[in-house]
């Protein structure tokens, strides 16, 4: 009976002071990443190119975006190259002028001595936290994200990829409560978005992004050495993500 009143009295104080739960802390209410320089893309669908020498230079590695571009292979399928022509007008699908996607902007800046990751719906949280530590993110939507109608493309190996038009990409480096300070590859230059604009236009391509945690150990790869050599860096390509 002794011990029926005790577990008792234990149950009733389990409803009276039950146990607290600590939640996980999540991303300060603002953060800022200082140091992001943006510039101008060069060419009319250079912008991953131009956002992601960006994002190289922000982590103390230096290379032109004219040399960026070469080191990206060239396919029809966004996820695996380049599509199309880089001298295309903007808003072009493919088979035309088109663009890439994160997987080979990864491999590339990994190419070059940074511990660069691909994602697909990576998700507004984990986007927040990259930025409250210090780290910008490269993230794919559209111009002015813009919400074109969503269409797909077949690649020749069969492999069907989602393209919008005015597919674009910026460097994310800051936040708030209400929105999103995304460094523009067309203008260079810094623009805020409210979350409620930002959001669909990255969800249409599938909140593709690509994060830096910093460099990775050993010398980069050999660019120079492969160029001299009369080599083409174009055969890279890009693995699962």
């Amino acid at each position: 009976m002794a011990a029926r009143r005790s577990l008792s009295r234990a149950l009733a104080l389990l409803f009276l002071f039950p146990l607290a739960v600590h939640a996980a802390p999540g991303p300060p209410e603002s953060a800022y990443v200082p140091g992001v320089l943006g510039h101008r893309q060069e060419r009319p669908l250079s912008c991953e190119a131009r956002s992601a020498v960006d994002l190289a230079a922000f982590w103390g590695i230096a290379v032109s975006e004219e040399d960026f571009f070469a080191t990206l292979p060239r396919s029809d399928n966004p996820h695996s190259g380049f599509v199309g022509d880089v001298d295309d007008p903007p808003g072009s699908l493919p088979p035309g002028g088109y663009g890439v996607y994160a997987g080979p902007v990864a491999t590339a800046l990994r190419r070059y001595g940074l511990d660069a990751r691909a994602h697909r719906w990576f998700g507004l949280e984990p986007l927040k936290e990259e930025l409250a530590a210090g780290r910008p993110v490269v993230i794919w939507a559209t111009y002015r994200m813009l919400q074109p109608e969503i269409a797909s493309w077949t690649a020749a190996d069969g492999t069907v990829s989602i393209v919008v038009q005015w597919e674009h990409t910026f460097i994310a480096v800051g936040y708030d409560a209400d929105g999103l300070y995304l460094i523009d590859a067309y203008d260079g230059r810094t623009h805020y978005y409210p979350f409620s604009l930002f959001l669909p236009a990255w969800m249409q391509l599938n909140e593709m992004a690509v994060t830096v945690s910093g460099r990775l150990d050993g010398p980069p790869y050999p660019w120079t050495d492969i160029w001299a050599g009369g080599s083409s860096p174009w055969p890279v390509f890009s693995p699962m993500w």
